[in-house]
């Protein structure tokens, strides 16, 4: 999501006015600081939900007053039904059909029992590679009639199985992609189909894909054009030229990782021909063949 930060989703943040949000899945902290810098500077207090962040979270924590947010160190499906409903709700955490579906159910439900708004959903990962393929972080916490089978293999764009050589292979991932109750955009649309409520959906398909879900009483006429502008020809080109940049400097950094491990891979070879040298001096002078090393 901090890819999407500042083209996307700092100016819905900016426009809407929050006085509360919800992030869940927190992970380094890099969307935590900067929803916390605008809590600072607009009076929001920011629910920050994560079982298990990265210790960089703690310090981001450290650097803001306590009194900005409150920590839930909960599962996503834990914390949402103790929480007051929020404004706009930054949704990153575990990506597959099961988690996301509940977390909508549940974060709408509990605006309806507390006679809240239900909140503006913004989610991240609705594009490739967890669209339409499930992903867990520990699939134990996913029932098993609703866990889809995984190995532990990665993706590759435009390959339906999992290769070893495939991103997000230390995660569990499922070994079929589509089908029902499967990824991240299909929970979003079941989600939606099971509402009795009016709720607009917004993709943007890149960066892993950005999701803004807009029940009808959050909606205004000013949000509406904001986000629609997003999808402007002019908009889209400025994408474009953020994601030629991001392909370049991943480009140049699989250069310079490979030019490192030729260097390397190079330097092993002379040091193996210095060892044969030495042998054969080892074994001319003492007349004895020698174990390589």
């Amino acid at each position: 999501m901090i890819r999407h930060w500042n083209r996307h989703v700092m100016p819905v943040i900016e426009l809407v006015k929050p006085r509360r949000m919800m992030e869940i899945g927190a992970d380094w902290g890099w969307n935590t600081r900067k929803i916390l810098a605008y809590c600072k500077s607009n009076g929001c207090h920011a629910d920050i939900v994560d079982p298990a962040p990265r210790p960089e979270l703690h310090q981001v924590l450290a650097d803001f007053g306590k009194e900005l947010y409150s920590y839930h160190p909960l599962k996503s499906l834990q914390a949402i039904p103790q929480l007051l409903t929020p404004d706009i709700a930054l949704i990153d955490g575990d990506h597959n059909w099961y988690t996301v579906f509940r977390e909508l159910t549940l974060m709408f439900a509990r605006a309806s029992e507390t006679d809240a708004p239900p909140p503006i959903c913004i989610m991240h990962d609705v594009g490739w590679p967890y669209a339409r393929r499930d992903m867990y972080y520990n699939p134990n916490d996913v029932p098993q009639a609703q866990r889809h089978p995984y190995a532990y293999r990665g993706m590759v764009p435009g390959v339906a199985e999992l290769r070893e050589d495939g991103m997000n292979g230390f995660h569990a991932n499922a070994l079929q992609e589509g089908g029902p109750q499967n990824g991240v955009m299909t929970a979003i649309e079941d989600f939606i189909a099971s509402s009795s409520l009016d709720i607009k959906l917004y993709t943007l398909p890149y960066f892993n894909g950005l999701g803004f879900l807009v029940p009808e009483q959050r909606m205004t006429a000013e949000l509406k054009a904001l986000i629609e502008g997003f999808f402007t020809a002019e908009e889209l080109l400025k994408s474009c030229i953020a994601l030629e940049e991001e392909t370049n400097r991943l480009r140049a950094r699989y250069q310079m990782t490979e030019t490192r491990l030729t260097k390397r891979t190079e330097a092993l070879q002379r040091a193996r021909n210095l060892l044969a040298k030495q042998k054969e001096v080892i074994e001319a002078l003492t007349g004895k063949k020698t174990t390589a090393p």
